[in-house]
């Protein structure tokens, strides 16, 4: 009986992402015709489509805290609204970024349609990607601040640094802060204990919202 010879298989590279089109037509991004039969996900960013990769678990951690403490602080106090984290703000035909949260004032919710914002949020906030830590501020916040956006957050989780940029009429007030307490000057009442945010794992989103909501 001859002895059959086994070779290890070749490990298969992984498929290549599909290139987003050259052309892309903002109607057609809404229609959502170019994430269709691929798990690929886009910004629309300057008329083009760039690749959202994904997220780390310590960027989702981040955000899921955020994303409760803002939401349920805004349904009890006041009305306002805030959405995290795959929804467009359209500022024009080319531009329509998604921030990680956006928090809009009570007065301005009718602007948040079924598919996007039509307009700048009153709060954005962009937490720094580890993969590439230049792809908000390298993309998106000059943007941000073309729109003049009354309040901008940038988390950057390694560094441990937030960074709040605020409307003013002479220009954006910059404020970067590791340590104490943030209040947003959109959100009256909301404080966040930015020792909160380099928790590993976040505190317990019940027991900051109360006290705050205290």
């Amino acid at each position: 009986m001859r002895g059959v010879m086994r070779t290890k298989a070749e490990p298969q590279a992984p498929p290549a992402l599909p290139r987003p089109p050259a052309e892309v037509n903002e109607d057609d991004v809404y229609a959502g015709v170019y994430e269709r039969d691929t798990d690929v996900r886009y910004e629309y960013l300057d008329g083009r489509l760039f690749v959202r990769e994904a997220a780390s678990l310590r960027h989702e951690q981040i955000f899921s805290f955020l994303n409760a403490l803002f939401r349920v602080y805004c349904e009890e106090r006041g009305g306002a609204l805030a959405i995290g984290s795959h929804y467009a703000m359209r500022l024009d035909a080319r531009w329509s970024p998604e921030p990680d949260l956006l928090v809009l004032r009570p007065e301005r919710r009718h602007l948040a349609g079924p598919k996007r914002l039509e307009g700048p949020a009153d709060l954005v906030i962009e937490i720094v990607r580890e993969s590439d830590p230049g792809y908000d501020v390298r993309l998106k916040l000059p943007r941000y601040r073309q729109a003049r956006v009354p309040e901008i957050w940038t988390i950057d989780p390694l560094a441990q640094l937030l960074r709040m940029e605020v409307w003013e009429p002479n220009g954006y007030r910059l404020e970067t802060l590791s340590g104490g307490r943030l209040a947003p000057t959109v959100l009256p009442g909301f404080w966040l204990d930015l020792a909160w945010l380099w928790q590993d794992p976040p505190p317990s989103v019940l027991a900051c919202l109360r006290q705050i909501l205290a």
